[in-house]
């Protein structure tokens, strides 16, 4: 048993963070400075999104279990396009509906029109209940 110790630890280690469950978040991509000094800023931000804090967490909690960082769905299917367009989380239309003292609902439906695909999926999607503790109720 301890002639296998010392390979048991490199096989652990070897395996990274994700044995622990933690995951390496790739940082964004910069576009080069010729590119970003096309941008024009707005004047306000008066007509944009608003997301309350606790909305926004409960965006990114729900997020986070349905589509994990480093994830992708598999299917059976020899044809994998489907399963790498619902590996995107930019296939996806997300509805948010905060329900003050309850819980924030967040909807997850994908489009694979955005993939280049017209195939159509019936349960692509969820919907979460995540409460104001961060904890998600339930999943549907």
């Amino acid at each position: 048993m301890k002639a296998y110790l010392p390979l048991m630890l490199l096989a652990s280690m070897t395996s990274g963070c994700s044995f622990l469950g933690l995951y390496r978040i790739e940082k964004a991509e910069r576009a080069p400075p010729e590119e970003a000094a096309t941008v024009r800023f707005p004047d306000s931000m008066e007509e944009g999104i608003r997301l309350s804090g606790p909305t926004l967490a409960a965006l990114r909690i729900a997020l986070d279990d349905f589509i994990p960082p480093g994830s992708e769905f598999t299917s059976e299917d020899p044809d994998q396009r489907v399963a790498a367009c619902l590996s995107r989380r930019s296939t996806y239309e997300t509805l948010l509906l905060p329900r003050e003292g309850e819980a924030v609902f967040v909807a997850f439906v994908p489009d694979l029109k955005r993939c280049g695909l017209n195939e159509e999926i019936l349960d692509g999607g969820a919907v979460y209940a995540i409460d104001a503790k961060g904890r998600i109720l339930d999943r549907r």
